[in-house]
């Protein structure tokens, strides 16, 4: 039954999805596959595309003994490894690139990924650890966090895993405009950034089909966050600019194959959503910045809920997404005090 929330459609119904390894044909030669994720959002949205006699994976789920045996259930009923032809990966992230490596050593074929996904996802996997521990405690310091919970955080986001890292010959590097045919149709790859670097989307305008990554969900927004690798860039600027691409580049009436949640119709009316959604956090922090305060204490008037280490940290970094978007307008200026805490004001005319 065709469900309707807030201007979009889904076509597959509202909190619908099929069951972990079980493939769903959603459109000629398109199957969902659902991957189960150890955290609050607990599911990742896969992607198999029929190619004759092979098949093309889109993203690839977290590492770990639970999507490695899921893999092993579809490569038993719908697929065999040595038919996967290619691996496209959307962006670096863990649940989606987790697998990367394996899946690529299993089916003896390339990953397809832009190079400044792979560029950063490679720099993550074999950066020094200590001198980013040194830089992650000057960062939190100046955030105005305490040292105990600075180091929390610095351990949670410092882990490697242990899957083989992919080196720059397992790839194919492609980026926007890209073009593959697959299953005798044409899929154009369309960039975006802000959540990643250089975020590459799928597009078959013949099946009216977008696979959108984590750039196009339907109820939840992607975290845009500053980093300490990056910590004066402008990740807010390139979101929004890429949810008015995707406004212009792709028809309304196309479904979209988000990462996470529901297929749904209406990408526009989405990315609307998404770019007003993120200029009321913009009112909000230039109220809330009228007097001096540190990231810390702006992301708990911007987040007024309760959130483990990992969401205050992400929280944390969305903060500064939306501080840094101010600050490159001129509206903000920052203040590093005696005390070693950076503060931020709104700049008064």
């Amino acid at each position: 039954m065709l469900y309707e929330k807030r201007g979009l459609q889904y076509p597959f119904g509202l909190e619908w999805s099929p069951p972990e390894a079980v493939p769903h044909e959603v459109s000629d030669g398109v199957f969902w596959l659902r991957m189960p994720l150890p955290f609050q959002l607990d599911h990742i949205n896969l992607w198999l595309l029929r190619d004759g006699e092979h098949w093309v994976i889109v993203d690839t789920g977290l590492y770990g003994d639970a999507c490695e045996q899921a893999w092993e259930q579809v490569f038993s009923s719908l697929m065999r490894p040595e038919q996967v032809s290619r691996i496209l990966v959307t962006h670096h992230h863990p649940d989606h690139m987790g697998l990367a490596s394996w899946l690529q050593e299993k089916c003896a074929c390339q990953v397809h990924i832009s190079r400044p996904e792979f560029d950063f996802y490679y720099h993550l996997r074999t950066r020094d650890l200590d001198a980013y521990a040194v830089r992650a405690g000057q960062s939190m310091r100046e955030a105005g966090v305490d040292e105990k919970t600075s180091l929390g955080y610095i351990r949670a986001f410092g882990k490697v895993n242990k899957a083989k890292t992919l080196s720059a010959d397992d790839c194919e590097f492609l980026g926007d405009g890209a073009e593959l045919e697959i299953g005798g149709r044409h899929w154009r790859a369309v960039s975006g950034s802000g959540h990643s670097p250089y975020h590459l989307c799928w597009y078959c305008e013949e099946l009216k089909l977008f696979i959108g990554g984590d750039q196009a969900l339907p109820r939840i927004s992607s975290n845009v966050s500053v980093f300490v690798d990056s910590p004066d860039s402008n990740p807010l600027k390139s979101w929004l600019a890429s949810c008015e691409k995707l406004q212009r580049e792709i028809a309304p009436d196309t479904l979209v194959l988000p990462a996470h949640q529901e297929p749904f119709v209406g990408i526009g009316t989405r990315m609307q959503h998404l770019i007003d959604g993120h200029a009321k956090q913009l009112d909000g922090l230039r109220k809330s910045l009228q007097e001096p305060k540190t990231a810390l204490q702006a992301c708990d008037k911007m987040f007024r809920v309760k959130l483990d280490d990992v969401d205050r940290l992400l929280a944390m970094g969305e903060t500064q997404s939306h501080i840094n978007y101010l600050q490159a307008l001129g509206e903000v200026k920052d203040t590093l005090g005696e005390d070693g805490m950076r503060r931020y004001k709104l700049v008064t005319v």
